[in-house]
């Protein structure tokens, strides 16, 4: 029987993720500025195009390389309509990391709930869920976006 060896001496903890539309990094107090949390997509029909989706997380607790991905699920059907994945490489475990991902164009084919989904190494460590609703024309001005 064969031994799972890690290859990161320490298992990196997602300690926050908030979809947003965008997130600005202030140059001068190097501060990020997080514009437009939502938790709710409103469409009048389906498909839709959301023109772009900003994913901020916050990693710790990591020392050595990460094979990070993100992805977009619709939980009833499980269909991945969009993910994006690379290393991260991380030297000192006590940093606080903050990642933001800018998603263009996604293509939203059903309602429902989806999920924000960060995995490290194949491993989930952190999902944030969101919904998209089918509304009447007149209804679209009542989201949380």
């Amino acid at each position: 029987m064969g031994c799972v060896v890690s290859t990161n001496p320490r298992n990196i903890q997602c300690i926050s993720i908030i979809v947003c539309d965008d997130v600005y990094r202030d140059e001068t107090t190097k501060k990020m500025v997080v514009v437009g949390t939502f938790n709710r997509i409103s469409t009048s029909s389906l498909p839709c195009l959301h023109p772009r989706m900003t994913v901020l997380f916050s990693l710790t607790n990591a020392s050595g390389v990460y094979d990070l991905s993100l992805s977009i699920e619709h939980e009833k059907s499980g269909q991945t309509i969009a993910e994006i994945r690379g290393p991260l490489e991380v030297h000192d475990p006590l940093a606080i990391n903050d990642v933001n991902v800018v998603m263009s164009n996604l293509q939203f084919q059903e309602d429902g709930k989806y999920w924000a989904e960060l995995k490290a190494d194949g491993e989930i460590i952190q999902q944030r869920p969101f919904f998209v609703s089918l509304v009447q024309p007149e209804q679209q001005g009542e989201s949380d976006e």
